[in-house]
């Protein structure tokens, strides 16, 4: 991997726990400059041992983890600003308490570390609270605190776990403005999280994660490899019914309207047809991409837990 350009680079990745409990298993992926890159997978997926990874926190069984084309290097840690799944303030804090303190850990000081907690505390608006004691926050007003500890040594790179936990739908959505925000400024922004929505808005790229595994990568449009289909008929005949369920298809019956995801693209193309011979009469017939969430739902939804962490 030397000579690399990416941020993010895992070639080969394979994480076990003793027990014989594997996190991660040839896991590989880049993570570009300047781009947002969204790390998706259901609980136990092994989404915060990849984040340990990256920052060094813990060391792969076998394979490698590069950070800006170096390994466990303290010096490369600090162009990143990181934000935990469970962030911990202690209670007796203020938020603004807490910003100085993070600061001063990275050498920041006087005057210009004020300048830059006031610039913060604005973005993530939490500036009125700042002088409130930690253990008066909610999840969502902590999640701000934390997002702007993250922020706070203008890093080149942001590594988000579930970066908007608890926040409500305004907070999700500032959030996602504040990300879009440092991409113009050129940093690369890689987070995990489970809203699909605000991911597949907010991405450039995603990998979708599923017992350790990567299922899938690139961008949202590129991963929609079935053919989703709505249409409505003047009758839903029981032989109607058979053959879309006989296509795989992941029907939903609806009255006389049907959406199918078809996997098979010559399967679609046939399907108008095919409901012709069924003997039914097509009212409307169209065409839709998948959406991230339906994405994520057909490749791991039925393939139940992992042993990831």
């Amino acid at each position: 991997m030397v000579g690399s350009n990416s941020v993010i680079v895992a070639r080969g990745v394979r994480k076990e726990y003793r027990g014989g409990v594997v996190a991660l298993d040839n896991l590989n992926l880049q993570v570009e400059p300047g781009e947002i890159f969204g790390f998706l997978g259901p609980n136990g997926a092994g989404k915060t041992t990849l984040i340990k990874l990256v920052l060094g926190f813990i060391r792969p069984t076998t394979g490698e983890v590069a950070l800006f084309d170096t390994h466990n290097d303290p010096a490369t840690r600090a162009r990143i600003g990181y934000l935990p799944e469970r962030l911990s303030i202690p209670g007796f804090l203020t938020g603004r308490e807490f910003l100085r303190y993070h600061g001063q850990l990275r050498r920041i000081t006087g005057p210009e570390l004020e300048r830059r907690i006031e610039t913060v505390l604005e973005r993530v608006e939490m500036s009125d609270a700042a002088d409130r004691r930690a253990q008066t926050y909610s999840k969502g007003m902590a999640q701000r605190i934390g997002l702007a500890q993250a922020l706070l040594a203008k890093p080149d790179a942001l590594l988000l776990d579930e970066p908007t936990s608890g926040m409500d739908p305004i907070g999700v959505q500032q959030i996602r403005q504040i990300m879009v925000e440092e991409r113009t400024r050129g940093v690369t922004i890689f987070f995990n999280s489970h809203q699909l929505l605000e991911v597949e808005k907010t991405c450039d790229r995603v990998a979708i994660l599923n017992r350790g595994r990567v299922v899938a990568q690139g961008r949202s449009e590129d991963l929609s490899s079935a053919n989703g289909v709505v249409f409505e008929l003047e009758q839903v005949s029981d032989a109607v019914r058979s053959m879309i369920t006989g296509l795989d298809a992941g029907a939903r019956f609806q009255g006389n309207r049907v959406e199918a995801t078809i996997p098979d693209a010559e399967q679609e193309r046939l399907l108008p047809a095919r409901l012709v011979e069924a003997g039914a009469r097509i009212i409307q017939y169209s065409r839709r991409r998948e959406s991230l969430e339906e994405i994520f739902h057909r490749l791991v939804a039925d393939a139940g837990p992992g042993a990831g962490r």
